[in-house]
C-alpha cells in the first residue's frame, strides 16, 4: 500500500507506482514519504520499479521507508530485496522483544488476557524476535485455543512451517555443506558440538566450522564456544519439521553412536537413542544400559528407554528382564500401568529366578491396588510353576502368599497349618531366608508366642532392611511389627530409617509410601505425634502419586489417631469421612486398626455407643485374623474405657481384666502397662489408684511416652479426687511435661485443667494455652451455645446425637475455661 504522508492520496495496485513516483518527486509539492509494509512479499517488478526512487541525493524528495520480515527467503522477490537493500542509507533491526512486550502482544492479538505461563513459554521459543511471537500468535489464534498453561506446553506446535521453509530457502543459495550443517542443528537440538556435526553429517570438521560462520553471518545461527544454536528454539524447530523423518532418525543414531564411543554422560545420549534408528543390536543394548543408568534422577527418560528398548528384537529373557524394569520404574507414575507390563513378563520363558521375581512384583502391585483375589492367583500360579523347578523361589512366593492371606483374610486352619510346617524347617536357600523369618516373627506376634522369639526372627529378616535389594516385599511389615509390640519400637525405628537412608531419591511411590507408612507406625507406638503425623502425611502422598489410595488408609488411620491426641477430634472425623473411612471397611488388616482409630474419634467427640460399637468390631476384626493379641490392638482396652463412661461397669471391668492377662501372658512392659492403666481407670478409687501406680512405673521404663503421659494424668485425676492434692501434683505436672515433649495437646489441655482445679497455676502462662472462650474446643463450643439458648442437657444430647455424660463433660470443662460457675454466666462469657 502506498500513501502520501498527509492522507491526502492513496495507492494500493502495484502498477500505480510510476504514477507516484511523479508526483512525490515534483518540486512543487512539500516533503514527501513513501512507507512500504511487508517488502519480502513485493514481485520483482514492482521492486525495480521502487529502485528508481532510491538512488537520489540525501534530503532530496521522496523519502522511503521500507519493512520486511528477515530471512523471507521464499517470497517471489528475495533476490531484487538483495539487491535493494544496500541502498537504504540506514538498516534498523528490531531488539527482541522482552516478556511485557510479549504479554502485551498477546493480548492484543488473541483478544484476551493471557495466563503468565503462556507468555514465558511464548517468549522462551521465540526468544523475543517479533516476526516469530507473531507467526506463533497467528497459529494461537487460528487454532481457537486459549493462551493458558495447557497450550504453553504445547507452543512447539503452534510453530509455523513457513518459517522453516523460508530459512532453508535463505540459505539454498550457499550450498549443501551449509544446509546440512543447519539441518543437523536443528534435529540435534541444543547446542551440538563441531565434533557431534561432523560425525552426525559426515562431513568434516573444517567444513561444519565454515558453514557455521557462513549462517552465523547471514543470522540464521548463533556461533559461540559451546556450540552453534538457533537464535530462537522456535526457529529449530521449524527447520526440524521440514526434514524427512528418515534423515532425523539417521543423524540422531550417528550422534548416539558417537557419544557413547566418546564416553559421554548418559544424560546427553539417551535423546539421540531415543530418536534413532531401529533394528540394531548395539542400539537395544545402549537403551537397556541408559535405562538403568538414569533411573535414579530421570524416571521418565529410564521408562522411555525401555519402552524404546522393547520395539527392538530381544531374546526372551532380555525382553523379560525389560519388562520388569519397566514395571517397577512405572511404579514412580502409576501403578496400574505397572501391572500390564508386569503381566506381559510373566508370558515369557522365564528362568526361575526372574520368574520369582516378575510374579511377587506383580502381585505386591495388585495388592497395592487392593486387588487381592488377582494378586493371590498370581502367587498361586507362580508356585505351582517354580516348585519342581526351584523349590527355594517357590517357598518365597508361597510366604508372600501366606502373608497376604493373612492380612486380607482369616488366620484360617490351613493357613495356620502351614504357618507351622513353615516354622519347623529351615528355608531351603537364601532367596526365602529372610522373608520366611518375617513371617515368623509376625507368627509368634499373632499366636501370643513370646517377645523374645519375635525379636530374634524379626532382626534376622531386617539383616538387609526393611526393602531388601531384589527382595522388596510387604511381608517385612511383619518383622517391624514384631520389633514394635515386642518392646523394641526404637530397633525398628533404626531399622525403617536406614532404609529410607539407602533409598533416598530412589524408589517408586509405592516405595515410598511404605516405608512412610512404617515409619509413622513405629512413631505411633512411641508416641511421637508429631512425627507420625509428618510420616502419615507422607506416606499418603507418595501412595497416592501411583494411584494406591486404598492401600493409604493405615496412614489415613494413624493421621486421625494423632489429630486426636492433638485435641483435634472433629478434624480427625472430617478427615476420615472425607477418605470414604466412616462406613463399612473391606477386611484387609489395617482397617482392624481403621476402626480402632474411628472409635478413639468418636469417643473424643462424645458419641460413646458409636465408639464402643467400632472399638468391638475391630476386636471382632482381629481376632477373626488371629490377632488376640493386645500389643496389636489394645480393643479391649478401648472398649471398657467406653463402657466405663457409659456407667456400664461390669463389661468394662471383664474386658480390662481380660486384656490385662493377656498383656502379661506377652510380657512386654509397654503392653503390660497400658493394660494397667485402663484397669485402673475401670476400677477407680483406691484399686485403680494402685494399678495406675503400676502402669506409671511400667510405662516410665519405656520408650512409649504418650502411654506413659496419659497414664500420669489418669492416676493424678484420681489422686485429685482421693484428696491427695500434692501427690495428685506431682503427676499432673510430670504428665503435662512429657505430654509437651510429644506433642500429645489432649493430654496437655487436659493436665491444665487438672492442675487449675486443684488451685495450682503453672507459673508460665504461655505454656497453658489460651484460656476463656478462645481455649474452647468446637464441641465444647456447640454445646455452651446450646445450653446458653436454655436447652437441657437432655435435649442437648439428643439434638447433637450424644450420651448425656459427653454433655455433662462438655459443660464442666467449658466452665472451668470460662472461669464461671454454671449456666448463669455463659451467655455473657460466650458474647452471645
Amino acid at each position: 500500500m502506498f500513501a502520501s504522508w498527509d492522507g491526502s492520496f492513496v495507492l494500493t495496485e502495484a502498477e500505480y507506482l510510476v504514477r507516484a513516483e511523479e508526483r512525490l518527486c515534483s518540486p512543487g509539492e512539500g516533503p514527501a514519504v513513501l512507507v512500504i509494509d511487508d517488502l519480502h512479499l513485493a514481485d520483482n517488478a514492482s521492486l525495480r520499479l521502487l529502485g528508481r526512487l532510491l538512488p537520489r541525493p540525501p534530503g532530496s524528495r521522496p523519502a522511503v521507508v521500507a519493512a520486511l520480515v528477515p530471512h523471507a527467503g521464499a517470497a517471489p522477490g528475495r533476490e531484487v530485496i538483495g539487491e535493494l537493500l544496500p541502498r537504504f542509507d540506514h538498516q534498523l533491526t528490531l531488539a527482541p522483544f522482552g516478556v511485557d512486550e510479549v504479554r502485551a502482544m498477546a493480548a492484543r492479538e488473541l483478544g484476551t488476557d493471557p495466563e503468565p505461563g503462556f507468555v514465558h513459554a511464548c517468549w522462551e521459543a521465540t526468544a523475543g524476535i517479533p516476526s516469530v511471537v507473531q507467526g506463533v500468535l497467528d497459529s494461537v489464534r487460528a487454532s481457537g485455543t486459549a493462551p493458558d498453561g495447557l497450550t504453553a506446553a504445547r507452543i512447539p506446535e503452534h510453530v509455523p512451517r513457513e518459517l522453516g521453509r523460508a530459512v532453508l530457502a535463505d540459505i539454498a543459495e550457499h550450498g549443501d555443506e551449509v544446509r546440512s550443517t543447519a539441518v543437523a542443528v536443528a534435529v540435534l537440538s541444543g547446542q551440538p558440538s563441531f565434533p557431534l556435526l561432523s560425525h552426525a553429517t559426515a562431513l568434516g570438521e573444517d567444513t561444519v566450522a565454515d558453514a557455521v560462520h557462513i549462517l552465523d553471518r547471514l543470522g540464521i545461527l548463533v556461533n559461540i564456544p559451546r556450540g552453534p544454536r538457533f537464535p530462537a528454539p522456535a526457529l529449530a524447530t521449524a527447520v526440524a519439521d521440514e526434514v524427512p523423518p528418515g534423515t532425523r532418525r539417521e543423524l540422531h543414531t550417528r550422534a548416539a553412536r558417537y557419544l557413547l564411543e566418546s564416553g559421554a554422560p548418559w544424560d546427553s545420549v539417551t535423546p539421540h537413542l531415543l530418536r534413532g534408528c531401529q533394528g540394531e543390536q548395539w542400539v537395544a543394548e545402549a537403551l537397556l544400559r541408559a535405562a538403568e543408568e538414569v533411573r535414579e534422577h530421570d524416571s521418565d527418560s529410564s521408562i522411555a528407554c525401555l519402552r524404546r528398548a522393547l520395539r527392538e528384537p530381544l531374546r526372551d529373557d532380555v525382553r523379560a528382564s525389560a519388562l520388569i524394569s519397566l514395571g517397577e520404574a512405572e511404579l514412580e507414575r502409576c501403578a496400574r500401568t505397572a501391572v500390564r507390563s508386569l503381566r506381559c513378563s510373566l508370558r515369557l520363558r522365564l528362568p526361575p529366578a526372574t520368574h520369582a521375581q516378575a510374579a511377587r512384583s506383580l502381585a505386591t502391585t495388585l495388592f497395592a491396588l487392593n486387588r487381592y483375589p488377582e494378586g493371590i492367583d498370581v502367587l498361586r500360579d507362580a508356585i505351582d510353576h517354580l516348585r519342581p523347578l526351584d523349590p527355594d523361589h517357590a517357598l518365597r512366593a508361597e510366604v508372600d502368599l501366606v502373608y497376604a492371606q493373612i492380612t486380607h483374610g482369616s488366620f484360617d486352619a490351613p493357613v495356620v497349618d502351614r504357618v507351622r510346617e513353615l516354622s519347623a524347617s529351615p528355608a531351603p536357600g537364601k532367596a526365602s531366608e529372610h522373608a520366611l523369618e518375617a513371617l515368623l516373627a509376625l507368627r509368634e506376634v499373632m499366636t501370643g508366642g513370646t517377645a523374645r522369639l519375635a525379636v530374634t526372627h524379626a532382626q534376622r529378616a531386617l539383616a538387609h532392611g526393611v526393602t531388601p535389594k531384589g527382595d522388596a516385599s510387604f511381608v517385612y511389615t511383619g518383622a517391624v511389627l514384631a520389633l514394635a509390640v515386642a518392646g523394641r519400637p526404637d530397633v525398628a525405628l533404626s531399622r525403617v530409617e536406614a532404609s529410607m537412608e539407602r533409598q533416598r531419591g530412589r524408589g517408586s511411590g509405592l516405595a515410598r509410601g511404605y516405608v512412610h507408612t512404617l515409619r509413622a507406625g513405629v512413631h505411633h507406638r512411641l508416641g511421637n505425634v508429631d512425627d507420625c503425623l509428618r510420616d502419615a502425611r507422607a506416606a499418603l502422598e507418595a501412595l497416592g502419586s501411583v494411584g494406591a489410595q486404598t492401600h493409604a488408609n493405615h496412614s489415613v488411620a494413624m493421621w486421625a489417631d494423632a489429630l486426636v491426641r492433638q485435641g483435634h477430634a472433629d478434624e480427625a472425623d472430617q478427615l476420615l469421612a472425607r477418605k470414604g473411612l466412616n462406613g463399612t471397611l473391606a477386611p484387609h488388616w489395617a482397617n482392624d486398626f481403621t476402626t480402632l482409630v474411628r472409635g478413639r474419634v468418636r469417643r473424643a467427640q462424645g458419641r460413646l455407643r458409636q465408639a464402643l460399637a467400632d472399638f468391638l468390631d475391630s476386636g471382632e476384626r482381629s481376632c477373626a485374623r488371629g490377632m488376640g493379641n493386645p500389643a496389636v490392638l489394645p480393643w479391649r482396652s478401648e472398649a471398657a474405657l467406653t463402657h466405663a463412661l457409659l456407667d456400664e461397669h461390669e463389661p468394662a471391668r471383664r474386658l480390662a481384666d481380660e486384656e490385662l492377662r493377656l498383656a502379661r501372658a506377652w510380657g512386654v512392659p509397654e503392653t503390660i502397662g497400658s493394660a494397667l492403666r485402663a484397669a485402673g481407670v475401670v476400677a477407680g478409687g483406691d484399686e485403680g489408684t494402685r494399678l495406675l501406680g503400676e502402669a506409671v512405673a511400667l510405662l516410665e521404663t519405656t520408650n512409649c511416652r504418650h502411654a506413659y503421659a496419659q497414664a500420669l494424668l489418669d492416676r493424678g485425676m484420681l489422686l485429685v479426687r482421693a484428696g491427695a492434692p500434692d501427690a495428685a501434683r506431682t503427676h499432673l505436672q510430670q504428665a503435662l511435661k512429657v505430654a509437651q515433649r510429644c506433642g500429645a495437646v489432649a493430654v496437655v489441655r487436659h493436665a491444665e485443667e487438672e492442675l487449675l482445679d486443684s488451685g495450682y497455676r503453672p507459673a508460665s502462662q504461655g505454656a497453658r494455652g489460651a484460656q476463656g472462650a478462645a481455649a474452647l474446643t468446637r464441641s465444647e463450643r456447640r454445646v455452651a451455645l446450646l445450653a446458653a439458648q436454655g436447652r437441657t442437657n437432655r435435649a442437648i444430647a439428643d439434638e447433637l446425637f450424644v450420651e448425656l455424660r459427653t454433655v455433662e463433660m462438655h459443660l464442666s470443662r467449658t466452665y472451668r475455661k470460662l472461669g464461671i460457675t454454671g449456666r448463669a454466666g455463659l451467655a455473657d462469657a460466650l458474647g452471645t
